[in-house]
């Protein structure tokens, strides 16, 4: 069961576990078909109880998040939504895996240069990073009293259908559609995956048979300054836009550039119990996001 199916993550995982002919089920709470629609934040918790209870699910994905919006928002996206899900989970699907999507806002910025471990103190950076660490801290504390669970903690996510709310989304969206694009600070490090590598780490995850340690980073490796990334995005919608600095998303719930001005994963961890290291590279990875702009 994928909760989140109708996202820029979820949808990936679907579409892989489709690939791979395994069943499945996606739940989302913005579209219907081929999905179910359910708000694990709002809905009531029987609803839920009946869906868990009448598809048995041996692993359930969580790729559900708010990554935008005021901090009640975010505080019922990521962290009421989880203790939802794992309540129901503890009753009605006791021995499924629980692979929960984090994010590496929770670690917060680290010194330049280094790479952020699994065991890297946790420094959220804003109410997105401080929720997200909320949410993944109920599930770590169900998997610390027995249950099968596992956070994945994703770095920056780039790649095709990259949505609103991330940088790369916007930018792609104002391209050819002005002439200045007025963004936030680029002074920011960032570890840019691709989203169809995050996907298949989650499938990894989700298909693994033995039993996994709680925590994996799922990043490239590589911190990347932003303001070369949007460059790069210009340079391929082959438009002569200029980018000026300063102007904040209204909608933007990540962490600042002033506040997490680097940020690097150190992905040894998985690569060991998973062999999985990612397979886009950043660059390939921009083109395939403005190649399927809509």
């Amino acid at each position: 069961m994928v909760f989140g199916a109708g996202g820029f993550l979820g949808g990936r995982i679907c579409a892989l576990l489709a690939e791979r002919g395994i069943e499945h089920r996606g739940f989302t709470r913005s579209s219907g078909e081929p999905h179910r629609r359910f708000d694990l934040a709002v809905d009531h918790h029987y609803a839920l109880d009946t869906q868990l209870a009448m598809y048995k699910p041996t692993v359930i994905i969580n790729a559900a998040a708010a990554t935008q919006g005021d901090v009640p928002a975010l505080t019922r996206g990521n962290v009421v939504a989880v203790q939802a899900l794992l309540e129901s989970a503890r009753h009605h699907a006791t021995n499924a895996r629980f692979v929960q999507i984090g994010s590496a806002a929770e670690y917060g910025g680290a010194p330049r240069g280094t790479s952020q471990d699994e065991d890297a103190e946790l420094r959220p950076g804003g109410p997105y990073g401080i929720t997200k660490l909320a949410g993944s801290e109920l599930v770590l504390r169900a998997q610390s009293h027995g249950a099968d669970a596992v956070v994945l903690r994703s770095f920056n996510i780039s790649g095709p259908g990259s949505p609103a709310s991330t940088l790369l989304g916007r930018v792609v969206r104002q391209l050819g559609t002005t002439d200045t694009l007025q963004l936030g600070s680029l002074d920011a490090w960032r570890d840019y995956v691709d989203v169809r590598d995050v996907a298949e780490a989650a499938v990894a995850v989700a298909t693994a048979e033995d039993r996994l340690p709680p925590v994996f980073n799922v990043g490239s490796g590589r911190a990347v300054l932003a303001r070369d990334v949007v460059q790069r995005l210009v340079e391929l919608s082959g438009t002569s836009t200029q980018v000026t600095e300063g102007v904040v998303h209204p909608d933007h719930a990540g962490s600042a550039a002033e506040d997490v001005p680097w940020q690097q994963a150190d992905t040894t961890l998985i690569q060991k119990h998973l062999g999985w290291s990612p397979a886009i590279s950043l660059d390939q990875s921009l083109k395939d996001t403005w190649a399927a702009r809509g």
